[in-house]
């Protein structure tokens, strides 16, 4: 791809990646960074001057004028005149340089954590069926690497600018003193910097590519070697995860280690176009019949703007290979910055939960799958009842938890609530909702973080953290613990049993004091005796609130008011009867099915 398209494809993201606001604070820095440029060339402009005074050479004759203004001092007050002048211009370009760059790299820096909280938040947002679809290490991955917008784009963009403008004015101070020399030497450097160029953006573009893929991978095997650091002990898998996280790291490092090489020849290339450029121009100069007395001056603000244009030149190039290097992780991560989060615009606190749920014709198929999860379900909960909902694994069970809990949307018909439907206000119908799940995520903080899970410290409401301790039974084992509830229960709560991680979960639920009481497959991993423990805190709450319990075995529903059963996407109300009498038959060690 041609350096030039690139920039356009990369300009254009970085520019509608910017708010309003930040696109302003940019035009303001384009204009310091003119002013910037006119006082770096002006600072080495009067070099020439000062050459030519000091030498007292025939180049002094181009400011005679200047030198009858100020009356003709003598050479040792003119001297000590022009380096005085020198002095204070270069203090004045410096500070404006100073107050100029902190400007400049306080707007980076903004506008990056932005970008990186804009792709958490996006994220966040996307409706629940899309983290289903994604790879969460990649999604961590790209929150990261949203700041490449700045750090890969914008601010290589600045660069070019500011270093391109100073560059600019430069070689038009030099064409002003010598333009012959002046022009050959910016052919010099011209071409030898698009020959550069030319022999390094493709293969750039595709270590940058490849940067993008590996450092992905490398997070990936790290996330799964870490999250599974039980079984990966047991099963004795350390050597496979090594071996993946180290060829993918290796190969991202390699990446790197290639570019960072490369980024360095456009220096030593550019020194080398240099000298041979003061060459070609003393040769030049002296072939038009000039006496020593005028190259002198003329080589010494050449040399001048050599030390200063060099490395601008050098930043040029780098700020090209940068932009072609940050390019895939750029687009990658400028396709998820532009997802549409759910409109909250018909978001209402007020929906209300009096009479019933009712499931009308709800039928749901995921995009990837073959044949739907649920088909034409239709069926109601009133308000206060138990419901029990079995079936094998597989048969939609959680679909229809997912789509009660507003997480999933139907492809087809509607789950209403006292006639409602629920998307009409999602926000106010998950409020009615306590969730527990089979697997509870805890967090690496308090036991009564966990259960106020999400808040800070002053959100915190102790006495319902406390109330919900109590109605999950948990109570007993909070206390034995020596700081009680600001025990920390360690990552993913490592030093607790399986029970009481459930009645965590159970308490969290609870916190918010919800009307239902959703469990999803939440004893399935217990052993029965633990089981028992935790359903009998879940039985003193049905008379409370309304409980809808999704098993395998038919023990855990056995209570219930009404059992439903799914199989192959559609339901059938089973007589709890039956189910009593099949949970009878059974021996307590091997349960339902």
């Amino acid at each position: 791809m041609p350096s030039t398209m690139l920039g356009d494809s990369i300009a254009k993201i970085v520019w509608v990646s910017l708010t309003a606001r930040e696109r302003r604070k940019l035009i303001l820095i384009w204009v310091l960074i003119l002013i910037g440029m006119v006082l770096e060339t002006f600072s080495l402009g009067m070099v020439l001057p000062l050459i030519a005074v000091l030498t007292n050479s025939d180049g002094q004759s181009r400011f005679q004028w200047l030198i009858d203004l100020a009356g003709n001092p003598s050479q040792e007050s003119l001297v000590m005149f022009v380096v005085g002048a020198l002095f204070v211009v270069f203090v004045l370009k410096n500070v404006f340089a100073y107050f100029s760059t902190r400007y400049q790299r306080t707007f980076l820096n903004d506008t990056a954590s932005r970008l990186s909280q804009k792709a958490f938040r996006t994220y966040l947002r996307q409706p629940y069926e899309f983290h289903l679809q994604r790879n969460s290490a990649t999604l961590i991955n790209n929150a990261e690497i949203a700041k490449s917008i700045v750090s890969g784009g914008l601010e290589p963009f600045l660069t070019l600018l500011t270093d391109g403008l100073i560059a600019l004015g430069l070689f038009a101070l030099l064409i002003l003193v010598e333009p012959v020399g002046s022009l050959i030497t910016l052919a010099v450097f011209g071409l030898a910097s698009y020959v550069f160029q030319l022999a390094t953006r493709d293969r750039i573009v595709e270590w940058g590519r490849l940067r993008k893929k590996h450092l992905a991978l490398v997070l990936k095997h790290l996330q799964q070697g870490l999250g599974g650091a039980k079984e990966v002990k047991l099963l004795g898998r350390e050597k496979k995860f090594l071996a993946d996280h180290e060829r993918h790291l290796f190969t991202s490092m390699d990446v790197s280690r290639r570019f960072a090489m490369l980024q360095m020849l456009p220096k030593l290339w550019l020194e080398v176009m240099g000298v041979a450029s003061l060459a070609v121009l003393v040769f030049t100069m002296s072939l038009s019949g000039k006496t020593v007395e005028e190259i002198l001056p003329v080589l010494g603000l050449f040399a001048a703007t050599a030390f200063r244009i060099i490395p601008s030149v050098g930043r040029i190039l780098a700020s090209f290979q940068g932009i072609a290097y940050s390019a895939p992780q750029i687009r990658s991560v400028h396709d998820d910055l532009v997802l549409e989060p759910p409109d909250e615009s018909t978001v209402d606190s007020t929906l209300q939960f009096e009479k019933s749920i009712t499931f009308d014709g709800v039928s749901f198929k995921y995009e990837s799958a073959h044949k739907p999860s649920l088909s034409n379900v239709s069926f109601s909960i009133a308000r206060g009842e138990s419901i029990g909902i079995v079936g094998p694994s597989g048969a939609g069970k959680s679909t229809l938890v997912d789509v009660l809990l507003g997480l999933l949307q139907p492809t087809s018909g509607r789950v209403l609530v006292d006639g409602v439907p629920i998307v009409a206000s999602l926000a106010g119908w998950q409020r009615h909702l306590g969730y527990v799940p089979q697997s509870i995520y805890l967090i690496d903080d308090t036991l009564a973080k966990n259960v106020a899970f999400g808040l800070d410290d002053a959100e915190i409401d102790q006495r319902r953290v406390r109330e919900a301790i109590e109605l999950a039974q948990l109570s007993d084992f909070v206390d034995s613990l020596p700081l009680g509830a600001e025990t920390v229960v360690g990552e993913r709560g490592v030093r607790l049993s399986g029970g009481q991680r459930q009645r965590i979960g159970i308490a969290r639920a609870l916190y918010e004091n919800p009307s239902i009481l959703v469990l999803d497959e939440a004893t399935s991993a217990l052993d029965n005796a633990t089981e028992a423990e935790v359903m009998d805190a879940v039985r003193q709450l049905q008379s409370t609130r309304t409980v809808i319990i999704v098993a395998h075995r038919l023990t855990t529903v056995a209570h219930c008011d009404r059992i439903i059963r799914i199989d192959d996407a559609r339901l059938e109300e089973v007589p709890v009867q039956e189910i009593l009498d099949q949970v009878g038959a059974q021996s307590p060690s091997n349960g339902g099915a």
